[in-house]
């Protein structure tokens, strides 16, 4: 009796060391968002099936964590369809949000009118679409947004997910670094750096804090280049990476 009582405890011992050890796996994919409507190959639907198809335990989504919990009309009028639908969609799976839109509006909601009205950024990316002088700098870099355009609307999940969108948009950001240096833009991309990484820093801590469970984070293409370095770079061998390439 006392030889079976000892391999059972010895048995779920084992188990438990076993489930102790489990790697966390981590899958980071690029979304569209309003481009899933019309391109043929990457639709909503195709997301959402391949969501289910990984069963992860955890949803990591393109939303500022102290919003995850508000209410769907406030959602609907703040982020992209593919990213509050998995609230509501996947109501048994733990779904977290990531983003950040500026310390300016930092744990508390985003007021109506601040995209029109207050936001420093959006005022600036208005005025840049009507700087002549500025837009002929940026011409430069028209081939290389043409081929981002080019992935983002024709590209399927697999695709868009294989590495080339990655290495052109960090190019892209690269090199409009260099155009807006010293100029009134300059904040610009001061502020998409800083959110890349703020928004890796943000999954890192998820990750951290998930060890052993199945991941997977939803994010605008423009941001996966940054973020799968810095989740390699913290982790390396000790959580299982998939890539697409």
């Amino acid at each position: 009796m006392k030889k079976k009582i000892l391999t059972i405890i010895l048995i779920f011992s084992l188990i438990s060391g076993l489930a102790q050890g489990k790697k966390s796996e981590v899958l980071i994919i690029s979304t569209i968002h309003g481009a899933h409507k019309t391109n043929p190959n990457y639709s909503y639907d195709s997301l959402f099936t391949f969501i289910e198809k990984y069963n992860p335990d955890i949803i990591g989504v393109e939303i500022r964590k102290e919003d995850i919990d508000s209410s769907v009309s406030y959602l609907k009028s703040m982020y992209p369809f593919e990213m509050y639908e998995c609230i509501t969609k996947y109501p048994t799976k733990k779904v977290v949000g990531f983003d950040w839109l500026g310390d300016d509006i930092a744990g508390k909601a985003i007021p109506k009118n601040y995209w029109k009205e207050k936001s420093i950024i959006k005022i600036l990316q208005q005025k840049l679409s009507t700087d002549s002088i500025v837009q002929k700098r940026l011409s430069v870099l028209d081939i290389i947004k043409e081929e981002m355009i080019k992935l983002a609307l024709n590209a399927s999940l697999l695709e868009l997910n294989d590495g080339r969108y990655d290495l052109i948009s960090h190019i892209y950001y690269e090199q409009l670094k260099i155009l807006f240096y010293k100029t009134a833009f300059e904040p610009l991309s001061d502020f998409y750096k800083e959110r890349d990484e703020l928004i890796a820093q943000n999954i890192l801590e998820i990750i951290q804090k998930n060890t052993g469970k199945r991941m997977i984070f939803l994010m605008g293409a423009d941001h996966r280049d940054y973020t799968l370095k810095k989740v390699s770079e913290a982790f390396g061998e000790t959580i299982l990476l998939n890539r697409f390439n």
